[in-house]
Formats: structure tokens, C-alpha cells, sequence
């Protein structure tokens, strides 16, 4: 008959289960930072243009959400499907595989975390995937420029009223809101990669820019978005108040990614089974280890 685990024996073997389990995860997120990280150094014209999709993937869907705040702003409902809506822009960017700043501080910080990829080089990474989306935005706003769009909204359309609160924030609040908002967003990456069907991926990341945009976050790369429509326009934020709102909701969004999220992830999901030994000697306390 088959002896019967103690509770030291059924902890130790649930860790080790757990370690396993979600190690697959992590490992993922590793191996998707190497390979990000080789692809520029290989093709950096080919990642470049993979962030430029992003971008324009992003603000095409963000002037949609500014367009539907603004149409259903008569509606208790309005701001709610706007905001449902705008999670079609991560959907586009992860089922296409392109690139974006904010979800890559969950995805290098854990690779550099680990030791797989530098910092410098992470850093580098960052600057040319936010310069990539930035022209993303521009190509987008000079499309729905040259298309008579922006100068066919009227003066107190959503994009410009949004323009300007946006701009006229304190530093800290911007700040706050970009960890807000990335925090949430890369939050829903990090569950969509658990997650088998595409079906449920798709939900978890709308909820996900759902939250961020219903709360009013602030992210960094669909303000890029919005500040290039509305400086097309010609209207309502000058340049230097776009870059005041960029510059912390950018510094916002990598805390947010990074320290609020791929850190804790790395964290708490061991590396190896010797990880856990602070966890072995503290339930040991509790229970008694067979002889």
C-alpha cells in the first residue's frame, strides 16, 4: 500500500508543479525578447517597419475612439463602447505581430532580467520601436490630413477637447496615468500569452485597453496618435505640449510595463527549483518532514 504524503511532501511537489507550469510562460517572454532584439540587429529596417505598423495600426484605431466619444458623447453609453472599442488596436498588433514600446518593457525587462539581453541593448530596442510608431502616427495623421477628415471636424470635436486636457495635466498626474495605463495593458499581454484560443485573447486584451481608457490612462503611443492628428489639424496644442505630455506618459508607461509588471512576473515564477529554498525554509516552520 502506498505510503501517504505528508503536507511537506505535497507542498514541495505543487512548487515544483508550479515551477514548471510557469516557467513555459516565462520562457516565452525570454525567448520573444531574444528574438525581437536579434531581428533588429539582422534586419533593422524590417523591425523598423514592423514598429511603424504598429503605429499606425494604433492611432488609426485611436481617432475611431475619439470619433465614437464624440458621436455617442449624448449616449450614457458612449464613452463605454469608445473605450471597448479601442481594444481593437492591441488585437491588430499581437495577431500581426508587430511591434509596440509599451508592451516591449514587459518583454525586455524580462529577457535583460535574466540575463539574456543587455540593458543598453534593451534601451536601443525601446528608442527605435518608439521612433518606428511615432512615424507610424505621423503617416496615419498625414493620410487622414490629406483625406479632408481633420479639417472637416468641427472645432469641439472629442480629438481636440482630449488634446487639451491631455496637455494641461500636472506632471504627476500624466505620470501616474501612464503607469496606469501600461500597467493594465501589458497586464493583458501577459494573460493573453497564458491563454490557448485566440477567442479568449482577444477578450482578455480588450478588457484590458478597456480599463486603461475608461479610467483615462495615458499611453504613450496612442497620444502620439492623437497629438499628430490634432497638430495636422492645425488645432487646439502646440508641439511643445504634445512632448510635455509624451515625455512622462513615456516615462509613465515603462514604469508601469517594467517595474509594475515584468519584474513582479520574474519574480514570482522561479527560474529554478533552488529559487524556491526561501519558500521551503518558511513552510518548514509549519510542517512536520518525515524522517
Amino acid at each position: 500500500m502506498a505510503a501517504v504524503a505528508s503536507p511537506w511532501q505535497r507542498f514541495v511537489r505543487e512548487q515544483k508543479r508550479l515551477v514548471m507550469y510557469s516557467n513555459k510562460h516565462v520562457q516565452y517572454v525570454i525567448y520573444s525578447g531574444e528574438s525581437k532584439l536579434a531581428l533588429l540587429r539582422a534586419d533593422p529596417r524590417r523591425y523598423l517597419v514592423r514598429a511603424i505598423l504598429a503605429g499606425m495600426y494604433l492611432s488609426i484605431v485611436g481617432f475611431a475612439y475619439w470619433s465614437l466619444l464624440n458621436d455617442l458623447q449624448a449616449s450614457v453609453f458612449g464613452k463605454v463602447v469608445a473605450s471597448a472599442f479601442f481594444g481593437v488596436g492591441p488585437i491588430m498588433i499581437v495577431l500581426t505581430e508587430t511591434e509596440l514600446f509599451s508592451s516591449n518593457s514587459l518583454y525586455l525587462t524580462i529577457s535583460s532580467a535574466r540575463g539574456k539581453t543587455g540593458w543598453r541593448q534593451t534601451v536601443f530596442l525601446w528608442l527605435t520601436c518608439f521612433v518606428g510608431n511615432f512615424i507610424g502616427a505621423l503617416v496615419v495623421s498625414g493620410l487622414l490630413w490629406a483625406s479632408g477628415i481633420l479639417s472637416s471636424l468641427p472645432p469641439g470635436h472629442a480629438l481636440f477637447v482630449g488634446a487639451v486636457h491631455k496637455v494641461h495635466q500636472p506632471a504627476f498626474i500624466i505620470f501616474s496615468k501612464g503607469i496606469l495605463a501600461n500597467w493594465l495593458l501589458c497586464l493583458g499581454v501577459r494573460i493573453a500569452i497564458s491563454c490557448k484560443e485566440e477567442i479568449v485573447k482577444i477578450a482578455v486584451l480588450i478588457m484590458a485597453a478597456f480599463m486603461f481608457l475608461y479610467f483615462g490612462g495615458e499611453h504613450s503611443i496612442a497620444n502620439l496618435g492623437t497629438f499628430s492628428q490634432v497638430l495636422f489639424a492645425g488645432n487646439t496644442v502646440t508641439v511643445g505640449e504634445a512632448a510635455f505630455n509624451l515625455l512622462f506618459a513615456t516615462l509613465g508607461n515603462i514604469v508601469g510595463g517594467a517595474v509594475f509588471l515584468a519584474i513582479p512576473f520574474a519574480y514570482i515564477n522561479p527560474q529554478k527549483e533552488s529559487e524556491l529554498s526561501f519558500a521551503y525554509a518558511h513552510e518548514k516552520k509549519h510542517m512536520q518532514r518525515p524522517q
